[in-house]
């Protein structure tokens, strides 16, 4: 979506699809239930911006069924995502350079924003391009809650020490950690109407989907994790292999979801 600010834009193509998989796993069953929730059905016309693995576009795909659409757009496609459902094109093409023409029933995106920095550009054309009447349900996260259930001993140290570089290297890219939390108002200030929103703060051991997950991306962050003075090697090492082991709880990343509608009139 135009410049990015992506920290795993240099990953390995095979290691990057595995950890959208990885995310896929984690996050879709509350995101497509969200959609569901939303009214999504036969015929309706949807809007995929940063398609990852593809997932819940093609889970899009089967709600529409024939009648319906959906658009994935990504300004780097994976290129996994050749083959895809009829009803599915995936194009290669910054949100922001959207047609004024082409209208949606329900636009999602899910850990996008954070990393656009002309994001305003983004969500405003995203809320021009819904239909009225429908649906944007925007997904983001706010990595300042993460947490080790005990602040005590070698292991909550490092495990805060590399939260605390978590942080450091998103604030110096000039990405807000906390960005979800600013779903709710951006979505009324540009006139969205029922707007409504969630949090889900995983609270779960280490060996599970959501912990898992977060050792193997902060591992490949490991140079970028140090550069912030915050934490060393040794330490996200340490944060990997606490989130690989059952008897180690901890509280990670929070999602924040936030829909809206778009007014009939006006």
């Amino acid at each position: 979506m135009g410049t990015i600010n992506y920290v795993f834009a240099d990953h390995a193509e095979e290691a990057e699809w595995r950890r959208l998989r990885a995310i896929e796993e984690c996050f879709d069953p509350a995101t497509c239930r969200r959609i569901a929730q939303l009214g999504v059905k036969p015929g309706w016309s949807c809007l995929e911006v940063g398609p990852g693995a593809g997932s819940v576009m093609r889970w899009l795909a089967e709600q529409v069924e024939a009648q319906g659409r959906v658009l994935a757009l990504d300004i780097r496609p994976h290129s996994a995502l050749r083959l895809v459902p009829a009803n599915v094109e995936v194009r290669r093409q910054d949100i922001v350079t959207l047609s004024e023409h082409e209208m949606f029933d329900l636009i999602h995106t899910r850990y996008v924003l954070l990393h656009i920095p002309r994001w305003q550009e983004a969500l405003t054309n995203m809320v021009r391009a819904l239909r009225p009447g429908g649906w944007l349900l925007l997904e983001e996260p706010d990595f300042t809650t993460a947490a080790p259930l005990q602040r005590e001993g070698n292991d909550a140290a490092a495990v805060m020490r590399v939260n605390e570089a978590v942080l450091r290297m998103y604030t110096a890219m000039g990405i807000d950690p906390s960005f979800g939390r600013r779903l709710p108002v951006l979505c009324q200030d540009l006139g969205l109407e029922n707007v409504a929103a969630e949090a889900d703060l995983p609270l779960v051991p280490g060996g599970s989907g959501v912990a898992r997950m977060m050792g193997v991306s902060l591992t490949h962050l490991t140079e970028r994790l140090a550069a912030t003075g915050a934490a060393n090697q040794e330490d996200v090492e340490q944060y990997a292999r606490l989130a690989g082991d059952p008897k180690v709880w901890g509280l990670y990343y929070t999602t924040i979801a936030t829909w809206g509608q778009k007014p009939m009139t006006g």
